[in-house]
């Protein structure tokens, strides 16, 4: 009795290891694009989860795009997906690939963000110059604005003040002295 259990055991497992993998489709598509639509997928998903309300607002189909940019349509993403996803094997090297292409443009995101910050910098420092130098142009010489002393006065030329006059009993107006008159 014990023995028709070990060959019922090792019927049972030899059953088990003859695994029909799927054939390839007609339109398989090749892996490497495979790649980059797993790659675009993911991050289509993640976005889907990072801000839902404009995507349903602009009423943006990411999978749709995806199709559109590949120049695929959903059976033949199931099918190929469905290919690729019998060889185990083959499949995590794929996603091995995907992690890495996400990552990758994780790297290139953050240079991006990164001289845009530098950018932003410079501009701030090349601001804090210039009202450096405009400060220095009105002899107040070169210091912070929070060093600037405002308490004493600083005396400007008026453009719109006029100089004195004197009026005559005819009611003309000549200026006051012979400096003024230009005589």
């Amino acid at each position: 009795m014990k023995k028709l259990w070990y060959i019922g055991i090792a019927l049972l497992l030899w059953q088990c290891q003859d695994i029909k993998y799927p054939e390839a489709p007609e339109n398989l598509i090749d892996k490497e694009t495979m790649i980059q639509v797993y790659t675009d997928a993911y991050l289509a998903n993640a976005s889907k989860n990072f801000n839902r309300t404009i995507l349903l607002r602009e009423q943006i189909a990411l999978t749709e795009y995806i199709y559109k940019k590949y120049d695929i349509d959903s059976l033949q993403y199931e099918k190929s997906n469905a290919f690729y996803s019998a060889d185990l094997d083959n499949y995590r090297d794929m996603f091995l690939q995907v992690q890495e292409n996400i990552n990758a443009r994780f790297r290139e995101v953050d240079s991006i963000v990164q001289q845009e910050e530098e950018e932003k910098k410079r501009y701030k420092d090349s601001m804090r110059e210039l009202q450096k130098r405009r400060r220095d142009s009105l002899g107040l010489g070169i210091q912070d604005s929070t060093e600037i002393d405002t308490s004493i006065p600083v005396k400007t030329k008026d453009s719109l003040t006029k100089p004195p006059v004197k009026r005559t009993l005819q009611g003309e107006i000549a200026p006051k002295s012979k400096k003024d008159s230009g005589l």
